[in-house]
């Protein structure tokens, strides 16, 4: 034990509220993934905002903390956005339809496994062992960017104008997401680094 841990105990219920913030991501995730209705995920999202509150309130009033308190809210943060862009994502399949299109099914497994992945990341911080899962969850965005140029181009070249587009929107919602639990992944891997 160092000195600084003596004299600055770290508070320790950040890891706690984090990975109640991922599991609150994957929850959306795989809602989204199993065409869950809005009002599910509603119940969800408003779920992982009061988890955030809890712990923007605990950070503002803690003095040590395990790793970097920037760190510790900008993941916060991304798993707060993964959660709300998850929520986009359904209310765009509710309004513009395509979950039976092959493509929609394929990014939305995608962000489900990208979020599986973070989950068992943020779980493991701030030890070098989170980089690994985070590493999965990065590649759901490059897998779901991939998806995302196949099947808007088939779309707009086998569907009708209207249908294209309405598949365009839902496709982009997808890749949002993508980039979302991408976006968390990297500050996993962040943080590993900064804490070795």
């Amino acid at each position: 034990m160092s000195w600084r841990d003596l004299l600055f105990p770290s508070d320790r219920r950040f890891g706690p509220l984090l990975s109640r913030q991922a599991e609150v991501a994957v929850t959306a995730c795989e809602l989204l993934a199993s065409g869950g209705s809005p009002a599910a995920m509603a119940r969800v999202e408003s779920a992982g905002d009061a988890v955030r509150r809890e712990l923007t309130e605990a950070l503002a009033a803690t003095y040590a903390t395990p790793f970097d308190r920037d760190d510790i809210f900008a993941l916060s943060s991304a798993l707060d956005d993964v959660a709300d862009v998850a929520q986009e994502a359904l209310l765009g399949l509710a309004v513009f339809g395509g979950a039976d299109y092959a493509h929609v099914q394929e990014m939305c497994a995608a962000t489900r496994d990208g979020a599986r992945a973070l989950r068992a990341a943020v779980a493991l911080l701030p030890a070098a062992a989170a980089r690994e899962p985070a590493r999965r969850a990065k590649r759901c965005e490059n897998i779901a960017g991939s998806v995302y140029r196949y099947g808007l181009d088939l779309a707009l070249t086998t569907r009708p104008a209207t249908q294209a587009l309405r598949l365009h929107e839902v496709l982009s919602d997808l890749r949002e997401l993508a980039r979302m639990v991408g976006r968390a992944a990297d500050l996993v891997a962040d943080i590993t680094v900064k804490e070795k």
